[in-house]
């Protein structure tokens, strides 16, 4: 049973990727591969997953002109060439793809090669990337019901966003805190996350309101890779990444948290039922899929959302607000549970499994 998984950008396409695999890996005819890009920390992840990684030139697939896009798309054909080769030589039952720029090539490599293959779209929206993929897929995955743009009906299965194990697992136990020793036992924990590569706006904003901050809860910081520069204040702590053990400790014990709103943060969030401030990439900065999976929290009272310009003073200001308001906390945590999927990754092991026999 010889399982491919495609899809990078960010370590938001390899981690649910990742959860589905660790629901396969007890088979024992189970072999799982990877094409990615060649970028250091998804490799890791995959690697330490261990699960074989095959790099491929990738190109961002962009929606307006510029130049480099000329240049991508010499990448994107050496791409399909790299895919066709390794999927020729592989020989797969399946490919399942996450997404991201890096995943056409090898969708389109495997279609060239009656492969089957699997999209899963996280967001409330589809991606350029998913568009492409969807009219040579067999089946697109997305987390809820809903409309996602123009993918055929028939091909839409509704499997939530998986996350990985260790996460699910903590989130169904009773936590004894042991990781988060550090705090008394009724100090109010604020939780920052900025993804594996940080977020700029997020690390500026909590180092300008620092002060306000730390004189009503204590802040631990996950501020990205390459951005870990030490800053010493009281009741404050910042690192690069937030590893999974204690993340779910540091999730559960959390009185608020404070992130994007990529689909993947988002479903770790909904598991843990975290009352949630959203502060979403902007469409300067992305196609707005993160506006729009914060806007739909927002309306169905799951997350409060700061989007545009955040002033220092404002986020600051709502920070407290939410601190101050337990009731209002209490109810954007069970709205936001209430959309988990706990089992997300394990349908998604199971419609593999099927179609692999159906094949």
């Amino acid at each position: 049973m010889i399982v491919c998984f495609t899809g990078g950008g960010t370590l938001g396409h390899v981690y649910p990727a990742l959860a589905v695999h660790e629901q396969l890996k007890h088979d024992p005819a189970y072999r799982p591969c990877w094409i990615g890009r060649n970028d250091r920390l998804e490799k890791k992840a995959v690697q330490d997953s261990g699960i074989e990684f095959h790099a491929i030139r990738s190109g961002k697939l962009r929606r307006y002109h510029s130049l480099r896009n000329i240049l991508d798309i010499g990448n994107i054909c050496i791409g399909f060439f790299q895919a066709l080769w390794i999927l020729s030589r592989i020989r797969p039952q399946i490919l399942f793809s996450k997404g991201g720029f890096v995943s056409v090539p090898p969708v389109l490599a495997a279609f060239m090669l009656r492969i089957p293959v699997i999209s899963h779209e996280s967001d409330a929206s589809p991606g350029l990337a998913t568009r492409i993929n969807t009219h040579f897929s067999q089946v697109v995955c997305v987390p809820f019901c809903g409309r996602f743009g123009n993918i055929p009906a028939e091909k839409l299965v509704v499997s939530g966003n998986p996350v990985r194990s260790v996460l699910v697992e903590k989130a169904r136990t009773p936590d004894t805190s042991e990781s988060v020793s550090f705090l008394d036992p009724d100090e109010r924990l604020v939780v920052v996350l900025g993804g594996s590569s940080g977020a700029v706006q997020l690390n500026t904003l909590v180092q300008e309101s620092l002060s306000v901050l730390t004189g009503h809860a204590y802040i631990y910081h996950q501020c990205g890779y390459g951005n870990a520069e030490d800053t010493v204040a009281p009741r404050y702590t910042r690192v690069a990444f937030i590893h999974d053990h204690l993340l779910a400790s540091l999730l559960k014990r959390a009185d608020l948290v404070v992130s994007r709103a990529g689909a993947g943060t988002l479903a770790e969030l909904a598991l843990f039922g975290c009352p949630s401030l959203l502060i979403p990439l902007s469409n300067a900065s992305s196609r707005g899929d993160q506006i729009e999976n914060a806007r739909r929290l927002a309306q169905m009272d799951a997350a409060r959302v700061l989007s545009g310009d955040v002033s220092a003073e404002q986020f600051g200001s709502e920070v407290l607000r939410l601190l101050d308001d337990r009731k209002g906390r209490s109810l954007l945590s069970a709205n936001l549970h209430a959309l988990s999927n706990e089992h997300s990754a394990e349908d998604l092991a199971l419609l593999i499994r099927s179609h692999i026999r159906k094949e």
